[in-house]
């Protein structure tokens, strides 16, 4: 699902005060209640607190509606795609991005076309449909040369480098491409460096570098830990329980996968919840052996 690595994080919030500089008259009622709302659902949301993040959002899309505000009504149905996506509720999150995407053909509002490519990319990966992800997310990828990617454009690569590990191809070409754009003097959310840190670890696995990549994994949670990321917790350490089950180490792989399951069922992420519980029983047929 897009977390916060992907630099969507629901900063939309600030995007949308920073267009209200230097004005001088009063915000009437409507648009302050608006504002506050989505300031409130934008930190439910970092806290995963899903239901209360819709209910913020919602009322903040009521708002902008009742004002015909259409910049606050394209950032609040880009808000509810992302709570949508992020407890796999794809029709919803389809849903208020159609009509994201009918405001955002207006002219003033393009730039943000980009983000909602961006999750619809992040749907398709989440449905398995990865080549429809790979053409997605072409059209959000920097040019080779390009020396100051934007933070949306650095997330493109990070998707595209996750679709690599999946189809299995062209894995060191994208860590390279990923880990050069964070060199760049654009400044990014440091979740970023903690997934180049997990994408370095499925390198370093397959070359055999076993005692380097567990070390990367470890480091990765400890930043995520110290962000409050529970999505990237969740995700490093359900990677350290396949690391461990690899190894052939069933009860550190347990205890791992027990931990990101706990982590996972607060999330509500029932696929991955599923996709453990299917661990479990492989480790435990093995070690029956």
């Amino acid at each position: 699902m897009i977390k916060r690595y992907l630099a969507l994080c629901l900063l939309l919030y600030c995007v949308m005060l920073s267009g209200c500089g230097g004005e001088s008259f009063t915000k009437p009622l409507e648009i302050e209640n608006a504002e506050r709302y989505t300031k409130e659902g934008v930190q439910a949301f970092s806290k995963a607190e899903w239901e209360k993040a819709q209910w913020l959002f919602t009322h903040a899309l009521s708002l902008y509606e009742g004002i015909d505000d259409r910049q606050g009504v394209l950032y609040s149905r880009i808000n509810l795609a992302e709570v949508a996506l992020s407890v796999q509720n794809y029709s919803q999150s389809l849903h208020h991005l159609e009509l994201a995407t009918v405001i955002a053909k207006k002219k003033s509002l393009k730039n943000e076309q980009a983000r909602i490519t961006l999750l619809y990319t992040l749907i398709a990966l989440q449905k398995k449909q990865i080549d429809q992800a790979e053409t997605s997310i072409q059209s959000l990828l920097p040019a080779i040369d390009e020396l100051t990617p934007s933070t949306l454009q650095i997330a493109a690569i990070s998707t595209r480098t996750k679709i690599a590990f999946i189809q299995k191809k062209d894995e060191i070409i994208w860590v390279n491409r990923y880990a050069n754009a964070l060199k760049s003097p654009t400044t990014y959310p440091i979740d970023f460096s903690f997934r180049l840190l997990r994408f370095q670890a499925l390198l370093m696995q397959q070359q055999g570098q076993y005692v380097e990549a567990e070390a990367n994994l470890q480091q990765a949670l400890i930043g995520y830990k110290t962000n409050s990321n529970r999505s990237g917790i969740a995700e490093t350490l359900l990677e350290l329980g396949h690391f461990y089950q690899s190894q052939k180490k069933w009860q550190e792989a347990r205890d791992y996968f027990n931990r990101s399951n706990i982590v996972f069922s607060y999330l509500r992420n029932s696929k991955k919840v599923k996709q453990i519980t299917e661990n479990l029983l492989k480790i435990e047929n093995n070690e029956e052996k």
